[in-house]
């Protein structure tokens, strides 16, 4: 049992009483009395010092009940250790300065009650030097505190063990009440860890990362589903709580844990349950020692546990009382132990020991008993009543008769006791400034100033190897052995075999090392060790679905196309635009896709621009070679050139469309997409307009007003502002941007932000208007004269260019491919531009060119469909175009005409004959 708080409470008054007593029972004897509650039965061992340590070993068995004690161990060398290391110490002239550090004694019996019981000694006097030192509560009748033992407990500084857990709870939780630091050499409970046992230290690593080693095991052999037996105990139940707790992360599961209760005699059931999962074949046993040796009892009892490999944990694995009688049940069996390593120069120390020496014996009061136990002999010359044992051999020794092995944890025993004299003397040099002996300032030692040392102290280990406690935590350095019990094949002898080593890197990650090639499993079995596990790995893309009557059990399922595995048990969808990475943990954006200089649809689009700009710049040098003939002056050179630079626009816009889209090659497309058939649309509208005020002038009304060249370009400037400033807004209210869209799962394509929709169009409403206008003007000047008649190339013109929006409005619209959007935008463009130039400009280079004979006044002036008749006729007023095609004013001239309905421009003008320079 843990000791509680009343437990404390009622332990301090029984010593405030036994101090009471000692003082009123004694007025007159001093400090130098020995108290009489210092029990004559109690046996303990002293090794003399100035400073001296308290020390508890399990120096025999614990007894019947947990009061009692057994028989002496027969493997209990861990005091040996200790006094062996005190030698050591003492003998360097590097450690204390001259400063001898001893110990006291006592047996704990393996037993926390006991244990709990003999630590009163300790008790007793730490309460006598705080009654001394911190607040005086008691004295005796000369004025003077009560001493306990001529006061040597002011010389005792820290207590070493005990060897169990539950040995170490009990005595870590009476200790702190007076703040005395503790170190155990072998007990690895968690319970130990955290600030309420900030006294204790340990120089073995917790269960914590015992669990982690265990794990780290079956991972390594792949057994995912495997069985738990733990012992109803603090050191089992705290084991298996951590197990469970880092299971999942390791990929293990344990099926239907079983809990071991010393007073309940179910062995028999838990081995039943064990053998009758057929897929867990290994079984961790996280038990102590004596709960495990039942349960291998009851396992060889069974018969058939041959298949069954066990996992130990440090309590029971490699302890002969566990393994004697049921060797062939544990064979196999894989544990792990704090790190196995042999104490160099105690072999050569237990061969030196004499039983019969004062010395030997008042430093090991055992010491005699343990030799008798060992060699069945009898110390004395003269036997007791009824022992037959024959007298000892003087020359005997362990190594030779005694069959003595060194146990394999001493060397933690020697890291306890380095630790303390490592502290103390980091302490002597601090405050005794290099004086040798003990000096006033360390005449009086606080455990709390000890405590601070020992969180710091840092010496070499067994192996030369640098020796910290953790973090300050007081946990040991994390080093683990793995074991393997083996049967020798020709002697038939089992013994425990070091197969590998466990322990954490600088950075906090497990490093296993295990020797497969030398890890066997029983020899029935041809060495093999058996799978355990309920179903086969599931593969990368799959998860794992538990079965119902076994969650250690599962089917697998296989994830979708696109998804990942997200853990063992779920998928998850991958974004659209992504798909599972080769491992299917992570999803993966898909090569971003986007029309650029190089991909085909774009190099068609960009070959017809190039042939467009290359036909628009020949246009505009023929018009500037051949400016000032008939036929370019009647078609308006300043317009002209104002729709050669629209044509010439709409292909260079090409070039921006189909390059990879940014923020400023989105706008440049949203503003000259509608712009560009604004220029154009502009220019024929003010050409017509101004052709049809011309011609529809009536006789004698004043002369039309706004045909200058100036005038025209002014007009097509504001006709086109109108444009510039809607595209403007527009862009200023939807700023340009690019988006990323994914029209199927497997694509991601970076396009301008509206090309997904058919918010572009907006651009065009303005130069579908225009159009319009174009064709009724074209229709009104339909019967103008030849030159200056274009009605049937504008409205041929204007519709296909409809034609061209209604099919590429659809297209554009339908087109779920957004490469192939963007360039039916870029081929509309250039189809407008070749349409434009082809029945506006390819006529008249074509009279310039290659009919020659019609670029004159007459057969511009020339009316088509018309019969002129030389007549006299009245004077009528004469339209004079001037150079540039303008007028200069009005004057009667003669003119031949004959009224028809067909021979006018307008309804009711009359022809008009264009006279003087052109």
């Amino acid at each position: 049992m843990e000791l509680t708080g009343l437990t404390v409470e009622l332990v301090l008054s029984w010593l405030v009483a036994e101090l009471a007593l000692a003082a009123a029972l004694q007025p007159d004897h001093g400090v130098n009395q020995r108290p009489p509650f210092w029990g004559s039965h109690t046996v303990y061992g002293n090794y003399s010092g100035d400073i001296l340590l308290g020390a508890l070993f399990p120096v025999h068995q614990m007894g019947p009940s947990d009061a009692d004690c057994g028989r002496i161990q027969a493997s209990g060398s861990g005091l040996l250790a200790m006094l062996f290391t005190l030698d050591t110490i003492n003998n360097s002239p590097q450690m204390l300065n001259g400063v001898r550090l001893g110990a006291v004694v006592l047996d704990s019996c393996d037993s926390d009650s006991v244990a709990l019981q003999r630590s009163m000694e300790f008790v007793k006097g730490f309460f006598s030097r705080a009654n001394r030192h911190h607040r005086v509560d008691f004295v005796c009748g000369d004025g003077q505190p009560p001493a306990y033992r001529n006061n040597s407990y002011d010389r005792m500084v820290g207590v070493i063990g005990g060897q169990s857990s539950a040995v170490s709870i009990q005595v870590a939780n009476l200790l702190r009440n007076f703040e005395v630091p503790q170190i155990s050499y072998l007990s690895t409970s968690t319970t130990l860890n955290g600030p309420k046992y900030s006294y204790f230290f340990r120089t073995v690593p917790s269960d914590v990362n015992q669990a982690a080693a265990i794990l780290e095991i079956l991972k390594v052999f792949g057994w995912t589903h495997a069985s738990v037996v733990y012992s109803n105990s603090d050191y089992g139940n705290r084991g298996f709580q951590k197990l469970e707790e880092l299971a999942s992360s390791y990929g293990i599961c344990f099926s239907s844990p079983l809990r071991l209760d010393q007073e309940r005699q179910d062995y028999d059931d838990v081995i039943e349950s064990l053998v009758n999962k057929t897929n867990a074949r290994a079984v961790v046993v996280f038990a102590d020692k004596m709960a495990t040796g039942s349960l291998m009892h009851a396992a060889k009892a069974r018969n058939n546990t041959a298949g069954l490999v066990w996992i130990g944990s440090d309590a029971w694995s490699s302890r002969e009382t566990v393994v004697n009688g049921v060797e062939d049940v544990i064979e196999g069996t894989i544990s792990v132990q704090p790190l196995v390593q042999r104490l160099s120069g105690f072999d050569a120390h237990m061969d030196s020991l004499d039983p019969r020496s004062a010395t030997s014996l008042e430093r090991n009061p055992w010491l005699a008993e343990f030799w008798e136990e060992t060699f069945g002999c009898r110390l004395s010359a003269e036997p007791a009543d009824g022992d037959r044992r024959p007298e000892c051999d003087p020359d005997v020794r362990l190594s030779i008769g005694g069959g003595y092995r060194q146990q394999t944890y001493l060397h933690f025993v020697r890291d306890a006791t380095w630790a303390f004299a490592t502290a103390l003397d980091d302490m002597h040099r601090d405050l005794c400034g290099g004086r040798p002996g003990l000096c006033h300032q360390m005449g009086h030692i606080e455990g709390r100033d000890l405590r601070r040392y020992l969180s710091n102290v840092v010496f070499k280990d067994q192996n030369s190897q640098s020796f910290r406690f953790m973090n300050g935590s007081g946990e040991g350095p994390p080093r683990y052995s793995i074991l393997n019990f083996q049967r020798d094949d020709l002697t038939g002898r089992y013994s425990w075999k070091t197969v590998g080593q466990y322990s954490l890197k600088e950075d906090g990650k497990a490093n296993l090392e295990l020797r497969r090639n030398e890890t066997r499993f029983k020899a029935r079995s041809n060495y093999t060790f058996p799978l355990s596990s309920c179903s086969a790995p599931c593969q990368i893309n799959q998860v794992k679905v538990k079965k119902e009557n076994d969650l250690c059990c599962w089917t697998c399922r296989t994830c979708g196309h696109y998804q990942r595995v997200v853990d063992e048990y779920d998928c998850q969808e991958c974004p659209p635009g992504s798909l599972p990475s080769p491992s299917k943990r992570d999803c993966v954006m898909v090569p971003l896709q986007h029309v650029d200089y190089s991909s085909p649809w774009a190099l068609a689009a960009i070959t017809f621009a190039v042939f467009g700009i290359v036909i628009t710049v020949l246009c505009g040098l023929i018009f500037a070679a051949h400016g000032s003939t008939p036929v370019i002056k009647a078609s308006g050179r300043e317009l002209s050139y104002l729709l050669l630079l629209g044509d010439l626009l709409s292909f260079s816009l090409t070039f921006v469309i189909v390059a990879r889209p940014s923020e400023l090659s989105c706008g440049l497309t949203r503003f000259f997409l509608g712009l560009c058939y604004t220029v154009c649309y502009a220019a024929i509208v003010t050409k017509t307009n101004r052709i049809s005020r011309i011609f529809t002038g009536r006789p004698r009304k004043p002369r039309t007003r706004y045909t200058s060249p100036r005038s025209q370009l002014v007009i097509t400037a504001l006709i086109t502002s109108l444009e510039v400033l809607v595209n403007a807004a527009w862009l200023l209210y939807r700023p340009p941007l690019t988006l990323v869209v994914t029209p199927t799962r497997e694509q991601r394509v970076l396009i301008c932000d509206g090309l997904d929709d058919s918010s572009y169009l907006i651009g065009l409403i303005y130069p579908l208007i225009l159009i319009g206008f174009c064709t009724v003007y074209a229709v009104k000047t339909r019967k103008c004269p030849g030159g200056f008649n274009e009605a049937r190339y504008i409205v041929f013109t204007n519709y296909t260019t409809c034609v061209l929006w209604l099919a590429f409005v659809p297209l554009y619209i339908a087109a779920s491919d957004h490469a192939l959007r963007t360039v039916t935008l870029a081929m509309s463009l250039s189809l407008s531009g070749l349409v434009q130039l082809a029945c506006l400009f390819f006529p008249k280079m074509y009279v310039v060119l290659w009919k020659p004979e019609k670029n004159t006044r007459d057969a511009v002036m020339a009316h088509r469909n018309t019969t002129f008749v030389t007549m006299a006729c009245h004077a009528a007023p004469v339209v004079l175009i001037n150079g540039s095609g303008g007028t200069r004013g009005r004057r009667q001239a003669p003119l031949c005409c004959h009224r028809h309905p067909a021979s006018s421009c307008g309804s009711d003008g009359p022809a008009l004959a264009p006279t003087g320079t052109y």
